[in-house]
Order: C-alpha cells, then structure tokens, then sequence
C-alpha cells in the first residue's frame, strides 16, 4: 500500500512539473488541497499595459483554472479519458465563472493533453445525452492533441476566449430565468436547451415589435442574438429575420448584410434548412452585391494622411462558403496597387469618402491597352506612381490590375515610347533609357 502511495505521489508530482513547463511563459498559482481545482492560471503576453509580475509580462486579466490528472498510460492510442463523479462537474465545474480546463497527463507519452471541462459538458454530453446530470458519474474523454508547443498554446488561449464568451451568455440566461419555473433558483448556468429556448424567445419578442412598427428595437434584438454564444438554429432565426428588417442606406449596412447572409447561408447547411431558405438569402446578397457595384466601386476615398484611395474591385466571396473571412477590395492608394479590408474603408474611421453618390467603374473608365496618356516629366520620374491623365490610373494599377502595357519616356528625344525597359537601357550610361530611334 505504501508502496503504491509513493508511486501516485511520484506520478502527482511529475505531472505538476510538466505542466509548469508547459505552460512557463504564463502564471501558474497551485490552489489549496481543499479547493475544487488544482492551479489558477492567468495568460502573459509581451510587455503591453497594466498589471505585470516579476519578470515585467503584462498579466492578463481573465485567468482559468486547471483540473490536473495522471496515469501511467492508456490502452487507446486515439484519446485519453478520466471518470468524473457528476457532482463535481455540475456543482463545481458547471458553476465556476471561468473556464475549468482539464489536463491528462500520459507518462508513457510523456504528453499533456486538455479540454475545457464547461464546453465538454455543452457540446458533447448535452448533445449526446441530455439526462448525464442524473448519472452518478461520466467519462470525458480528449483526444490526443497534445499541449506542446507555442501553437497550441494559441489555440488553448482562443478556446478560452470562446469558453468566456459561452460562459457570460449562460450566466445571462441563468439570471434572466432564477427563481422561475424555467431555472431553480439555486443554478447559475443555464443549460444548452435553455439557451436554446431564451434565444427563441428573442427571436419571437423581435417579430412582435417588428409587427409593431418597432423596427429599431427589433433589429436591436435580433443583433444581441446573432451576438450571443452558442451558434445554433435560434441564430440563424434571427440572421433570417434580421436580413429581412435590414434597408441597404450606405455601404457599410450593404457589407453587414452580405456579412449576415453568408452566416445564415452556413447555419441553413449545417441544419438542413436551405430549401426555401436559400433562395430568400441569394436574394438579400445579391441585393446588397448590386449597391456596392453601384455606389462603393469606383468611389474616391482620402486615408488620415490625405492620401487619394480608389476602389477597383471588391473581391466576392462565396455564399455558402462561411468561413468567416473578411471581404477585400482591391485599390489605388495614392500611387499604389493593394488590397485592404472593404468593410473597414466603407465604415471605418481611417478613410473618409470624398462625396457621396454612384462611384465610376474604374474597369469601364480605364483607357484601351497603349491609349493612355501621361505628362511626360512625371512618367520620366516615377511611371509606377504616375498616373495616367484620362482615367487617373497609376502605372502600377495599370500594369497590375488592367495588364497594361506602361509606356516609357526617352531620355534623348523626350517622346513616350512602348518598348521594353531593358531594350532601352544604355550600356554607357545605365541609369538612362533610349528609344529605338535614339539607340
């Protein structure tokens, strides 16, 4: 027995030090034996503002707590699992106001491997078994991903982000329905299908007070859904309705509303909700598509430092792609060809629109290939930045973007030419270029 005793506190010990290791660039605190958890520990990153600790890291404020369990080995090389009394997940875990992350430590891999603990409960035994809370006890079993490196680190900090956010969105319900016949006054977290149930209500208190004429608060409340935790059928109610409510004034409400039917378009797969639904949605992205073409491509824009930026083309994204990416446009800014994030030019504060109204397309302005014309002396001295005196396209978007050819002037006779850069390079004198006729 004693033997065996010395062996687990042998094995407790090596799995407090891996996880001191891996986690060293961050603050690790041990908890009291008789506490629910076996480490609080709070992120660092770099040497930005606010608290710091003894190695002058900045100490973020929204700190996790570790469940900390070891064995030898397991006979599964997939995942690795601990039994957990239900109690303890629910009283304890289900009712902490920060993630619970649990950590496995596999000696025989010399590997940590982690999930959190509140995500596991909402996302697989809520899913697979809404009655686990009145088990006796259940298995959460991780797969083998181990908390290695740098990456995971980052991966293990956005898991975290979500968990926070999941977290405040139950407590918020929990404390909407305490003392009702919904919610025993004694939880805190609200449960998946109660999330679920409140998101609904929203939705259903926002069709009320649209019917009413009350179109602000409504959109309002149907934006607090779309912004709740939990992505689920109650979401893509709300982006539905929310698309519905939505007028295209400005640029910036046409990219919210392509924003919100891409998001839609992803939930109605995922739900196997898209006959009927789809077509109403290709309906509202198209619609916002067409103002865009007509009032933000080709509008002129003046970054904070006045600098001219001209959109070209926004870069369209698939409906039914969903995968979060932002939504670019390629542009003239000042004399360069770029690309920036369309929605932060139609709405942000860096760029201010010249005047309102329909924009030109630059595409259909633009000059025939070799018909445009330039004021030599600037072309002599920057033919990328120059722009071109008809269309007002620099040598660069020219080059890049139409595939224009991008004339030359001669250092001799003076005209612009079509030819070759290298073909006109002088061998004496390298740093000027002459014309064929001049050569």
């Amino acid at each position: 027995m004693a033997k065996r005793k010395d062996s687990n506190h042998e094995l407790e010990r090596y799995s407090r030090g891996r996880v001191r290791m891996a986690l060293a660039e961050w603050v690790v605190n041990s908890l009291d034996e008789d506490y629910a958890f076996d480490f609080e520990v709070r992120p660092t990153e770099g040497f930005g503002e606010g608290d710091r600790d003894a190695h002058g890291d900045a100490v973020l404020p929204s700190p996790f707590y570790i469940q900390l369990k070891a064995s030898e080995g397991f006979a599964n090389r997939e995942s690795v699992y601990h039994s957990f009394d239900v109690p303890y997940l629910v009283e304890d875990c289900l009712r902490a106001s920060i993630p619970v992350v649990l950590v496995i430590c596999d000696r025989e891999y010399e590997e940590l491997y982690w999930c959190v603990l509140q995500t596991y409960c909402w996302d697989v035994l809520d899913e697979e078994n809404e009655g686990w809370r009145e088990q006796e006890s259940v298995r959460v079993r991780i797969d083998r991903e181990p908390l290695a490196d740098s990456l995971q680190l980052s991966r293990l900090r956005g898991v975290l982000r979500e968990a926070e956010h999941r977290i405040a969105t139950r407590q918020r319900v929990a404390a909407s329905r305490r003392g009702t016949l919904h919610h025993p006054s004694r939880m805190h977290v609200a449960s998946t299908s109660q999330v679920r149930d409140y998101k609904r209500e929203m939705v259903a208190d926002a069709v009320e007070l649209a019917n009413a004429s009350q179109y602000d608060r409504a959109r309002q409340t149907l934006l607090e859904v779309r912004q709740m935790a939990e992505v689920d059928e109650p979401t893509l109610e709300a982006l539905h309705r929310l698309l519905q409510l939505s007028e295209i004034e400005n640029s910036t409400l046409a990219f919210a509303k392509i924003r919100f039917a891409r998001e839609a378009g992803a939930l109605a797969q995922r739900y196997d909700r898209e006959e009927g639904v789809l077509e109403e949605l290709r309906e509202h992205y198209d619609e916002a598509w067409a103002y865009l073409d007509e009032h933000f491509v080709g509008a002129p824009y003046l970054d904070q430092s006045g600098l001219p930026v001209r959109i070209l083309e926004v870069e369209r994204l698939n409906l039914l792609s969903g995968d979060g990416a932002e939504m670019s446009a390629v542009v003239q800014h000042g004399g360069d060809h770029i690309r920036l994030q369309a929605p932060a030019i139609a709405g942000g504060e860096e760029f201010e629109r010249v005047h309102s109204g329909e924009g030109r397309d630059p595409r259909v302005e633009a000059c025939e290939n070799r018909q445009h014309e330039f004021d030599a002396e600037s072309l002599r001295r920057s033919p990328i930045a120059t722009r071109c005196l008809n269309c007002e396209l620099s040598g660069e978007t020219i080059k890049q973007w139409l595939s224009h050819d991008v004339p030359r002037v001669c250092d001799s006779c003076g005209d612009v030419v079509y030819e070759n850069p290298l073909d006109m390079e002088s061998v004496e004198r390298r740093s000027m270029l002459f014309c064929e006729a001049c050569r």
